[in-house]
């Protein structure tokens, strides 16, 4: 997070990991864009692809965040790799039994839940309206894949969150990239 007071000297490896950082959450908030209008609509365009996709640039972010405490640093890989466990799970166990679908969503739940975090970590930075409600829409999304059959609602869940996210990655790309690195004096353990 930036202090304005401080420009700090930015390296190569600075400048590549907060563009990855803001990559990632781009390819999460496109996808996420993409999948509710899909669901709305009723025509596919990432279909099958859209857990993987997401849970790629979720992950992307959590690897390359800049975040000064190092108590919340670890928590967003952290996310990340559960997410990833279970979805590695789901897809040993695809077509086998309906288990495996119940574990995809509940990856999908983790991979919100990074996704909301991100939303909450910026709301520091920007202020976009509605942003910090981003996490209970997503949690409203993945309540609804899991606990109906018939999962109407989803989209309607998704739709604003993905909105706020696609958003928030418009503003990020329009700031400077020393911005997400701020004062590299607190980063210390």
């Amino acid at each position: 997070m930036a202090t304005p007071e401080h420009t700090p000297e930015m390296n190569s490896l600075d400048n590549m990991t907060v563009a990855l950082y803001r990559t990632g959450l781009t390819i999460a908030a496109v996808a996420a864009l993409i999948y509710s209008i899909e669901r709305i609509i009723g025509v596919q365009i990432l279909g099958v692809f859209y857990l993987p996709v997401f849970a790629a640039g979720i992950a992307l972010a959590s690897a390359n965040v800049h975040l000064y405490d190092p108590k919340f640093r670890w928590l967003f890989p952290v996310v990340s790799w559960i997410g990833f466990i279970i979805l590695a799970f789901a897809y040993v166990l695809k077509g086998t039994t309906p288990v495996a679908t119940t574990l995809a969503d509940l990856s999908l739940g983790f991979f919100y839940a990074g996704a909301g975090m991100f939303a909450l970590k910026e709301t520091f930075c920007f202020r976009i309206i509605g942003l910090p409600l981003v996490p209970l829409f997503l949690c409203g999304s993945v309540f609804d894949r899991l606990l109906s059959t018939t999962s109407t609602a989803e989209p309607y869940f998704l739709l604003p969150a993905a909105g706020l996210l696609t958003w928030l990655c418009v503003a990020k790309w329009r700031m400077p990239l020393h911005f997400d690195i701020g004062d590299k004096s607190f980063y210390s353990l």
